[in-house]
């Protein structure tokens, strides 16, 4: 764990301070989050009635890709790099639904299964990288059925 300075005093000689998580903890934070959410864990080729719930976490995972992004103390790096590469990949599953997820409505079984298995292979190749950077167990996520 860290220490980050996060106010200084001239002629008190005072440091104001935090502990910070090093990059490892937040990385096995992220990929225990991912684990079971619902738009990693879904079964492929699922009709559109899914598309909701989906939508729905693919936002909660954005959200917390950014928490989790705020956390880190390096403004470079390679998890920062990895944690924006996945928060766009559901930034990505989002728009290809819409604004109101309109393009994942009736008659969309195709389009919506082919964002949700883009948007899984996104991700898993950058926990994959994650796993193996950090020595971590990954995620482990469905296979594509077609």
């Amino acid at each position: 764990m860290g220490i980050r300075p996060t106010a200084f005093s001239a002629f008190g000689f005072g440091v104001n301070w935090e502990f910070t998580k090093p990059d490892r903890v937040i990385a096995q934070k992220v990929l225990d989050f991912l684990t079971d959410k619902r738009v990693l864990t879904v079964g492929h080729v699922r009709p559109q009635v899914e598309a909701t719930a989906c939508l729905a976490s693919a936002a909660e995972c954005r959200a917390q890709l950014s928490t989790y992004l705020n956390q880190l103390e390096k403004p470079g790096g390679d998890l920062r790099t990895w944690l924006r590469a996945m928060r766009e990949g559901f930034t990505d599953f989002i728009e290809a639904g819409g604004s109101s997820g309109e393009r994942f409505g009736p008659g969309s079984d195709r389009r919506f299964n082919e964002a949700l298995a883009q948007l899984r292979n996104r991700i898993q190749q950058q926990a994959d990288e994650v796993s193996d950077r950090y020595k971590l167990t990954g995620l482990s996520l469905p296979a594509h059925e077609g």
